[in-house]
């Protein structure tokens, strides 16, 4: 397995927005020399203390990992799949979508404006249970990529790879300190665990590894951090190694969880990678069985897709029988796979573009969400689909009959090659192998359909600043099916290409940058329906609950929302939107409200959205419609007590350049519980206040500030609640002069 990319000083102080006083991520070398030279990176990490160091609250994650529903088969896409298999990912958190732009560069940021040609913000993470920061970042994940793979249930793990033999053999410290140290830096900076990368070692070796990951374990437990995950991976197939149990703890294992190796597969290349000898999956299962593990729970089979995605539909219905998992060995490590939908927009982003449509970053955005959604859900785009490969495809998929292993080679624009991985088709997705999750169990829900990323904020529907922005950490609880369309009376009737459309839009939102766009022409042969939300919600009276919605556009009467209750989970509710009580907002939006007072007692097992044509005339050419749903509530009517002043605002500004009238501001404030994120805005001088970012933590690294004629910069910060109040948040201003 090729190494973690790892940012150089020099590439860090290079950032065109912050330069050297912007914060330093965790653990990296002091920019004493171009390539950090005579950095010594374990003593480093043993002298490191993040409560000593001044940039540390930049990087925490304080989003708590989210508790998941139960399985629920009849609302699975698939519901004869195996619940337990899952898939555990090397992710890279950002990725630059131009050519000549250095990948290394954003992984250490938290948020930022688009580097030239945009940046690629993943989407899906509904099937993830692990979520490893691969890329970049070491030892310490992202924390944008922490904050949504807890907010989606998964555990965040950080990487150590080829750890240095100082880590675990105690030849410089006492093994068990360096233990408590790694467990230290997950506990401040609210990650779960590590994923151990250990290749190539002696067996003396790999034993001292297995026990110092045991050591970290231990101490995990003594602190009472019950989330505490470690992976191990060694590059090889020999199983002895991978999963075991602990001589001083019967009924322990030392790592919580496994990686095979892509050998198992009978993958050969590219790269002179994954060189372990062939193990059958039949042979992996009886193995664990063996020893006492269940194989689905802790065996993750390999699957390297940066050189093509398209890979996951030959190898993956080896370890699970697509679509009803007559068969489930294990779950599906997924490595690299957006560098490998990069690959593939690269390839394919001329002949994918729309008629006029000019290149760029809008461009990429739209073609890597598709890509995106035929990875995970499959050629179709739908996850309920079979997305079964065709006899072209699935001759493409068969190995190399002389060699009795699939045999890839990297793609290289200058000289493509048969063997390429990326000629691989795309057809299953991972939704066709593993059943969603979900942790929408508990009122209240809210979701804008945030993706983190836009082309302009809105919070209220009113604009409140003009730049691109991305930020991973602040994007909501996306739909659990991207997309599950299907006729409004059910599976069987019109084809999807006469369906409505579903997709994000970024051309307008209500709090973010996206909102949830529902496109296309509605006649009476064509009424559709929209699997969003998979729920565990029971209507209690105490609260009497309420849906909202916040819509704008064309056709919005025609849309209803949709209640799939657990006790009737084939005949669905639905709520007409026309009629509903009204509330008119800023910028065209409206907000809806539905009461379900009728159906106390009853539990919410999917949220829909339904449209259907007035009247059943087949005449004329049918209702254009153009809508976009900004926001979806569902919980106790709203109250209109406004969250308090954020507390302890602190904060520090200098000069961007000579005459620039622009400032770079650092500012903290005391945590809050009760606040779901946190608004940073800024005075123009012209009496308005234009937002700069938004936040989970409680620290925040403002660039580009207008600065006042006085030389002062004036700053005002709003805490928001998870759910839903009538009234903004009382700000926290302050003002700085510029140093």
């Amino acid at each position: 397995m090729a190494p973690p990319s790892a940012l150089s000083a020099r590439a860090a102080d290079a950032l065109p927005d912050g330069g050297a006083w912007a914060p330093r991520y965790p653990l990296t070398p002091v920019p004493s020399t171009p390539d950090g030279a005579g950095w010594d990176a374990f003593q480093a990490l043993m002298e490191y203390d993040p409560q000593a160091d001044a940039d540390a609250p930049y990087f925490q994650s304080q989003v708590r990992r989210a508790h998941r529903i139960a399985p629920f088969a009849a609302t699975q896409a698939h519901p004869a799949l195996d619940t337990v298999p899952g898939v555990a990912s090397l992710s890279d958190c950002y990725g630059p979508l131009a050519a000549g732009v250095s990948e290394e560069t954003l992984m250490r940021r938290r948020y930022g404006t688009p580097l030239p040609g945009g940046v690629q913000v993943p989407r899906i993470f509904t099937y993830h249970d692990i979520v490893v920061g691969w890329r970049g970042t070491g030892m310490i994940p992202n924390p944008a990529l922490v904050d949504v793979a807890h907010r989606n249930g998964a555990l965040a793990l950080g990487t150590i790879f080829q750890p240095d033999r100082r880590h675990y053999d105690g030849s410089a410290v006492p093994m068990p300190q360096v233990a408590r140290k790694l467990v230290d830096l997950a506990a401040y900076f609210g990650f779960d665990g590590y994923f151990v990368n250990f290749e190539n070692g002696t067996e003396e070796a790999e034993a001292q590894v297995l026990d110092w990951v045991a050591a970290m374990r231990d101490e995990a437990k003594r602190r009472g951090l019950t989330d505490f995950h470690i992976q191990f991976y060694d590059g090889g197939t020999d199983m002895d190694w991978l999963m075991r149990r602990r001589g001083d703890r019967p009924g322990q294992a030392y790592a919580d969880s496994t990686m095979l190796d892509q050998g198992w597969s009978r993958y050969g290349g590219p790269g002179s990678c994954c060189s372990g000898a062939p193990v059958a999956p039949l042979e992996v299962r009886a193995y664990y069985l063996r020893n006492g593990f269940d194989p689905r729970a802790v065996a993750y089979f390999g699957l390297q897709l940066y050189p093509g995605p398209g890979y996951l539909g030959a190898a993956a219905p080896q370890v699970i029988h697509p679509n009803d998992g007559a068969y489930a060995y294990g779950g599906l490590q997924v490595y690299s796979v957006e560098d490998g939908l990069r690959n593939v927009l690269r390839v394919v982003r001329t002949q994918r573009a729309l008629p006029g449509e000019p290149p760029g970053a809008h461009s990429d955005r739209r073609i890597l969400g598709i890509l995106e959604r035929q990875f995970f859900s499959g050629q179709s785009q739908n996850p309920a689909a079979d997305n079964a490969p065709d006899a072209a495809q699935a001759q493409a998929y068969l190995p190399n009959a002389a060699r009795g292993r699939h045999r890839y080679t990297d793609y290289d624009p200058a000289a493509p090659k048969a063997t390429d991985q990326l000629n691989l088709p795309m057809t299953y997705g991972v939704a066709n192998f593993i059943a969603e999750r979900s942790v929408i169990g508990a009122f209240p829900f809210v979701t804008r359909f945030n993706t983190g990323e836009g082309d302009r904020f809105h919070v209220d529907g009113a604009v409140v600043a003009e730049q691109p922005w991305y930020n991973l950490g602040i994007q909501d609880i996306l739909p659990t099916w991207q997309w599950r369309i299907e006729p409004l009376a059910g599976a069987a009737g019109a084809s999807a290409a006469d369906l409505l459309a579903v997709d994000y839009a970024y051309d307008t939102a209500f709090n973010g940058g996206s909102s949830l766009g529902v496109t296309g022409t509605l006649g009476p042969a064509n009424a559709t329906r929209v699997w969003l939300y998979k729920t565990a919600l029971t209507v209690d009276a105490a609260i009497t609950p309420v849906v909202q919605l916040v819509v704008k556009g064309q056709g919005a009467d025609a849309l209803r929302l949709g209640l799939l209750f657990a006790d009737r989970p084939a005949a669905p509710v639905w709520l007409p939107l026309a009629g509903a009580p009204r509330q008119d907002l800023a910028d065209g939006w409206s907000r809806l409200t539905l009461r379900l007072d009728p159906y106390h007692g009853r539990t919410i097992a999917a949220l829909l959205l339904g449209a259907a044509a007035k009247g059943t005339s087949a005449k004329g050419s049918g209702e254009v419609m153009d809508v976009r749903i900004g926001e979806m509530y569902i919980g106790a009517a709203p109250g209109d007590a406004a969250m308090p002043a954020p507390r302890g605002l602190m904060a520090q500004a200098r000069s961007t350049g000579t005459g620039s009238g622009r400032a770079e501001v650092r500012l903290r404030w005391a945590p809050d519980p009760a606040a779901a994120h946190h608004d940073v805005y800024a005075d123009d001088g012209q009496g308005r206040w234009v937002w700069q970012g938004r936040v989970t933590g409680t620290a925040y690294h403002a660039v580009a500030v207008p600065v006042g004629g006085d030389s002062k910069v004036r700053l005002r910060l709003v805490a928001s609640p998870p759910g839903l109040s009538t009234r903004p948040g009382m700000p926290a201003d302050i003002v700085v002069a510029v140093g």
